[in-house]
């Protein structure tokens, strides 16, 4: 009994840094073989911080495009549009992806991501 108490409590802290990635991630156009699987997001020193796990659900290898939007509690944007990133993907592998708000006036983010 006392075990499983112990492992609700554990599962509950986990569940607590941990986010719905797709409530997150805005897909612009197809994502072709590329799946957005858990998000962690963590505030540091004022500053939201996020890890992202991608996977490669295709054994060719495939490239993605990628960039954060950091916004205030109204889901407008407090920072400049960053420039998109580029990734690429063996056939089968997992990859994370991290970063940090460029201001502490962020409290929410969205990830975009493009397939070519």
């Amino acid at each position: 009994m006392r075990f499983k108490l112990i492992a609700v409590v554990i599962l509950a802290l986990l569940a607590g840094c941990a986010t719905t990635a797709a409530s997150k991630v805005v897909a612009l156009g197809k994502l072709r073989d590329i799946e957005v699987d858990a998000m962690r997001v963590a505030r540091e020193n004022g500053f939201i911080t996020v890890n992202t796990q991608l996977s490669n659900t295709s054994s060719d290898n495939k490239t993605f495009y990628y960039r954060f939007a950091w916004l205030d509690p109204d889901g407008f944007p407090v920072a400049e549009e960053e420039t998109w990133k580029s990734q690429m993907m063996y056939g089968e592998q997992t990859r994370y992806i991290q970063a940090i708000a460029p201001t502490p006036k962020a409290v929410d983010f969205r990830l975009e991501i493009n397939t070519p």
